[in-house]
């Protein structure tokens, strides 16, 4: 039984604590837009995620293969092309994680990733609210970020 219990309390201990040298990155998601740094640094960064807006939000990360152009994804995003089919015409894998925030809220958790040198990823909210307003990406909530 106390090996279990200290299994567990090092788990705890292991998701809580962000690993040593780890950046942390503070997105900012406003009605409509995101404000993040355009140059990331490669390796374990933690991202954390701010709603100062009207309307909730959602911060999710992907990234993008090496052929992808910031105007593709302008014009998939213009079109209104749901984020799978996003994924599936530029997408280098699966979405990397997600973070939400009510209005004027922070995100309750943060999001580690392991970011790689010489990528382009991919921050978009795809929520779509029930007073008819379209799916925030559609309105300009995406952005691209290039790590080094």
């Amino acid at each position: 039984m106390m090996a279990v219990a200290s299994a567990l309390f090092a788990m705890l201990v292991f998701v809580a604590v962000p690993p040593l040298g780890a950046e942390e990155v503070k997105i900012v998601g406003r009605d409509f837009a995101f404000d993040a740094p355009a140059v990331l640094r490669a390796g374990m960064t933690t991202f954390v995620f701010e709603n100062p807006g009207e309307l909730r939000h959602e911060m999710i990360i992907a990234r993008l293969r090496h052929d992808v152009t910031e105007q593709q994804i302008k014009d998939a995003h213009q079109a209104g092309i749901p984020l799978r089919k996003q994924m599936e015409q530029f997408g280098d894998g699966e979405i990397l994680g997600i973070l939400l925030a009510r209005p004027r809220q922070n995100s309750a958790g943060k999001l580690l990733v392991e970011l790689v040198s010489g990528r382009t990823y991919l921050i978009i909210c795809q929520i779509e609210d029930p007073q008819g307003i379209p799916r925030h990406n559609v309105l300009g909530m995406y952005r691209t970020f290039k790590v080094e």
